[in-house]
């Protein structure tokens, strides 16, 4: 049975372009995606899944969907309840 679970995603973005950056911000919160005003680089999402693991591949994927048609390296520090924190790395191409 689905149940909901926030989760809590840290990105790094390196080697991004100022402008790409800030629509990429944009993108995410049209997807739902909440920023954590305490923190710079974090962001929080719900999500209907099986498990702890299934809504962090849910937010894993929705961050690499939304950035990848931009040219630059992603880092994912991704955390759900009191399963294994999971990280990503991830470079797009141009």
């Amino acid at each position: 049975m689905p149940q909901v679970f926030n989760v809590l995603v840290a990105a790094d973005f390196n080697n991004i372009a100022p402008d790409a950056q800030k629509e990429i911000m944009e993108r995410l919160a049209e997807h739902g995606v909440e920023k954590v005003p305490t923190v710079a680089s974090a962001w929080e999402i719900q999500y209907e899944a099986e498990d702890e693991s299934e809504a962090k591949e849910k937010a894993i994927q929705a961050f690499v969907n939304v950035c990848r048609t931009y040219p630059f390296e992603l880092k994912l520090v991704v955390q759900c309840g009191t399963t294994q924190i999971i990280r990503r790395k991830k470079v797009f191409e141009p």
